[in-house]
């Protein structure tokens, strides 16, 4: 090896530096023996600038190559670093999203009347696997505060959902006389602690904010739309119609996006601590 090779090779070597460590201890010898190859037959065919050409060509391809690979160990240490939801949390989150999705189809197309209490069933069901998905994300972050966000909004949709189960075996509206003045006050209270379960969650971060957002926004729009506070009306409809309908649009929207994030986003693998164990 002439001292203009050995040079060229220790330039060479220096620019494999940019690789990442692992890509260097596993490729930096072949990588060395094909930089020789390239120059030898660049000098031996005779071709005028063709080692100059080389070069640029072996150096082009490190400098375009190397961010690559190091997008690519990023890739790999952080999909290492974390897990997948547990099969629990993707059922809650699937059950959010399919309540959302059910809430946008009522929202889009009219449903039969027959239907109405079967849906109400189904979005409380769903709603409250939501809550609990959630709420389990964000335990961890503030213990106190997700459960005070969390219990309230429960209670409101298992209240809601038991008085529609009730209209199922009972004659007469379902928001009539004094079982109509209950389903009143469990539908307010269904809107609000929904509401504030989005304010917390949104304040919280542990799941996307966009997501919480939409459903403390969207509850509340939802909670102008009950009858009996006298917002709307079918008769002479008020902004207030729009307002709730554009609500419930805009909360099953959210419940959708918490659903995903909940169902699908890797979670941070729990660090071990390696101290001593104090009772040693």
């Amino acid at each position: 090896m002439t001292v203009r090779t050995d040079v060229g090779e220790r330039i060479y070597r220096g620019f494999l530096r940019l690789y990442p460590p692992e890509f260097r201890d596993r490729f930096t010898e072949e990588m060395v023996q094909l930089f020789h190859d390239k120059l030898r037959d660049a000098r031996t065919g005779g071709v005028s600038g063709g080692t100059v050409s080389a070069w640029f060509r072996l150096l082009g391809d490190v400098v375009s190559t190397a961010p690559s690979e190091h997008l690519r160990r990023s890739r790999t240490v952080a999909h290492s670093l974390t897990s997948a939801p547990p099969l629990s949390a993707r059922a809650l989150g699937a059950a959010g999203i399919l309540a959302g999705l059910l809430a946008l189809v009522v929202y889009v197309l009219e449903i039969p009347q027959d239907w109405f209490v079967w849906r109400i069933i189904l979005l409380n069901l769903g709603s409250i696997a939501l809550i609990l998905a959630v709420h389990r994300r964000q335990a961890s972050t503030a213990p106190a505060l997700a459960l005070l966000g969390a219990i309230p909004a429960v209670l409101a949709n298992a209240w809601y959902l038991g008085m529609a189960i009730l209209s199922m075996v009972r004659s007469g509206p379902i928001f009539g006389g004094t079982f109509g003045v209950v389903m009143f006050w469990a539908g307010v209270a269904l809107w609000l602690t929904t509401a504030f379960f989005g304010v917390v969650t949104l304040r919280l971060g542990a799941v996307t904010r966009w997501g919480a957002l939409a459903t403390a926004v969207g509850a509340l729009l939802t909670l102008t739309g009950i009858d009996r506070l006298g917002l709307v009306s079918e008769a002479s409809p008020t902004i207030f119609n729009t307002l709730s309908q554009v609500g419930i649009g805009t909360m099953a929207i959210g419940w959708i996006l918490l659903g995903l994030d909940v169902a699908l986003r890797r979670l941070p693998q729990p660090t071990r601590s390696s101290g001593v164990n104090p009772r040693t």
